[in-house]
């Protein structure tokens, strides 16, 4: 059966399993040391993982590499899904299932991977870019992985990112996490200029709205002070 990876948190209640071959017992290498492996070594088990359908028993090594070593995983899932999607009898599950695990890496990779499947099929594919600047809020600044997603030109994967970001910032929390994400991107508040010429904020359909601009320039720069205090 195929995992679930959305319902797969860290941290991770690592255990050593076992799958049969038909040479005999594989050890699966635990979670805990699936990234200490060789490059060809995790590798091989992606590919491996992947021609089992996606095991239960290996959810949780798969989950690891997908975070931590997305630049050599995801590409193999998409380039795997792309292969299976021109198959007829290519199991639903196995469709799901590494298209949330691509999603649930949250970072440029995963967008990187969306794009090309957006080629296929935009309308099915076009909604993990969504869900993977959600996911990327577990593990970084979404708004950094939206700049970046942003930055590729591909024009599907940019007016998702905008549909997001124009639906997230009616959060006061994800405002204050916009205004994190360009503190890090400029080095300091805003200038108008700046923020005129912004990716994200030049998108936005209330990018004129003085009450959004000052609401996110107020909680720069008292971001700003708190790191000046550190």
């Amino acid at each position: 059966m195929a995992f679930d990876l959305v319902r797969r948190l860290l941290p991770i209640v690592v255990v050593a399993s076992f799958s049969t071959t038909m040479d005999g017992q594989e050890v699966i290498p635990p979670a805990r040391t699936i990234l200490d492996i060789g490059e060809s070594e995790q590798i091989a088990f992606i590919n491996k993982t992947m021609e089992l359908g996606f095991p239960e028993n290996r959810a949780d090594q798969m989950t690891m590499l997908s975070i931590n070593r997305s630049a050599i995983t995801l590409p193999l899932i998409e380039a795997k899904l792309e292969e299976a999607l021109k198959s007829t009898s290519t199991p639903t599950g196995f469709v799901d299932t590494a298209s949330e695990m691509i999603a649930y890496a949250g970072d440029e990779q995963s967008l990187r991977a969306i794009s090309k499947l957006m080629a296929i099929d935009e309308r099915k594919f076009g909604p993990l870019v969504g869900r993977t600047l959600d996911n990327a809020g577990n593990w970084r600044n979404p708004f950094t992985v939206a700049y970046r997603g942003l930055e590729m030109g591909h024009e599907s994967v940019s007016r998702y990112t905008a549909a997001w970001a124009e639906s997230a910032l009616a959060s006061d929390r994800m405002q204050r996490v916009w205004a994190e994400a360009m503190l890090d991107r400029y080095g300091k508040v805003p200038s108008e200029t700046e923020w005129a010429l912004d990716p994200i904020a030049s998108r936005l359909k209330g990018r004129t709205s003085p009450e959004l601009r000052q609401s996110i320039l107020r909680s720069a720069t008292e971001a700003q002070s708190k790191r000046a205090r550190r």
